[in-house]
């Protein structure tokens, strides 16, 4: 599939109508324009090293752990950094989708844990199959929303699919390293005047008529073999389990 060029770009609908109603909205607003605030000072006074990244359009594909790594890294290091994130829904996703927007990307919330069926997963990837077509760059967790910890998805797969986008396995090394252990994906945070380096393996194709199964498989250890070898940049304390 061909993408449309970029000045044809088709946009999801803005975070604040994809919403359920929330209690304390307006905070979780607030601390959204605060957290892209952050992020823009941890781009501008961070330090990325390492060989140059892939700057064509893809999907990029990491876990879900570097979430914030990959909002501060893009932005930092892609001539391209609006791109179209699966986010999720409640306080929490208000606050990501508020923080995204600001910096110039857009979202497709995802529902509620244990809420969508086979048919609406299925709807919300040939939408994101869409968007991508249209010029949009895209952002997968591939073992998000809600874990397990670094197991592989398909419905990155499925996008690719979708979209004709190759997609692009990402991991960050980050120094010094903050992980929040209480999490379930042991998140980890940028600092202000941090270094960086962004690991990237080759990119993936799905065809049309590709069996996912085994693409999955050899996504699963290309995205292992990458967060090995920023763990081990980052050093033992830090890894996740």
């Amino acid at each position: 599939m061909t993408p449309m060029p970029a000045g044809e770009r088709l946009a999801p609908p803005p975070a604040s109508v994809q919403h359920d109603r929330v209690r304390f909205a307006w905070l979780a607003r607030l601390l959204g324009r605060l957290m892209m605030v952050y992020v823009r000072l941890v781009a501008r006074t961070a330090r990325a090293v390492g060989p140059p990244i892939n700057q064509e359009q893809a999907i990029l594909a990491f876990w879900h752990e570097a979430n914030l790594l990959v909002a501060v890294t893009a932005w930092k290091l892609r001539h391209d950094n609006r791109m179209v994130v699966f986010s999720t829904r409640g306080f929490r996703g208000i606050v990501m989708n508020t923080m995204l927007e600001a910096l110039g990307s857009a979202v497709v919330a995802l529902p509620a844990e244990g809420a969508a069926g086979r048919g609406e997963a299925a709807s919300l990837s040939r939408e994101m199959g869409r968007i991508g077509r249209s010029g949009w760059s895209l952002v997968v967790a591939c073992d998000g929303p809600f874990g397990p910890l670094r197991v592989a998805k398909p419905g990155v797969l499925i996008v690719a699919r979708e979209s004709g986008l190759p997609v692009q396995p990402w991991a960050i090394a980050v120094r010094p390293p903050l992980r929040l252990r209480g999490r379930w994906d042991r998140h980890l945070v940028p600092l202000p005047f941090c270094r960086l380096r962004v690991f990237e393996g080759p990119p993936l194709r799905v065809g049309p008529r590709d069996r996912i199964k085994p693409i999955l498989a050899e996504l699963q250890a290309e995205l292992d073999r990458l967060a090995m070898l920023a763990d081990r940049k980052m050093g033992a304390a830090t890894r996740p389990s």
